[in-house]
């Protein structure tokens, strides 16, 4: 489980409503459609450059493109188009943010890992991955957790306030499944 938030653009006469639909449509579960745009695998590129100078612990997960084809039973090439977003991680003993780069959006992953001051300095690092972002971009900020869109300038403390009663209920649930006895399957008592 982890918090997402979604950066996109809007396209032009499409309002908000209409650009959040279709980032949860049966469409949007194609990784990358079409062949790549120049344009905007260069603006891919730069944003992830920009990122990293932000924070040198990212890196550009390398896919494997032999073993994906394989996998899927396409060629090589057409698993370099297919999967060419970025993926942006960090150290193994990092905090776990992943920053998806695609053509026309970003999404921001957390786990629900963090506690208390950790789990707001993890936001704070968000808030800065996403203001750069959004400078780049213009792109919209889209909460689905909060079921809204994100002003950087508001929506840190709702955002932080719901991360972090989400983390200590699945804590919290992880604790209880652990302490359950195993009963039989036949027993109801």
């Amino acid at each position: 489980m982890s918090y997402d938030i979604y950066l996109f653009e809007r396209k032009p006469g499409e309002n908000t409503d209409e650009a959040i639909k279709l980032i949860f449509s049966e469409e949007a579960n194609e990784i990358n459609p079409g062949l790549p745009d120049v344009q905007k695998e260069r603006r891919k590129q730069y944003l992830a450059s920009k990122l990293i100078e932000k924070n040198a612990n990212l890196e550009v997960f390398q896919f494997g493109y032999q073993e994906i084809a394989s996998l899927e039973s396409i060629t090589e090439e057409e698993a370099r188009i297919k999967y060419r977003h970025l993926e942006l991680n960090g150290r193994e003993d990092g905090n776990g943010i992943q920053i998806t780069l695609f053509d026309d959006s970003v999404t921001i992953t957390v786990p629900y890992w963090h506690k208390r001051e950790k789990a707001k300095a993890v936001f704070e690092e968000i808030w800065e991955y996403m203001k750069i972002i959004q400078e780049e971009t213009n792109y919209l900020i889209y909460d689905p957790q909060l079921e809204m869109t994100l002003n950087l300038s508001s929506g840190f403390s709702a955002a932080l306030r719901l991360y972090k009663t989400t983390a200590r209920w699945s804590e919290e649930a992880i604790i209880s499944s652990q302490g359950e006895e195993k009963k039989p399957w036949w027993r109801f008592w």
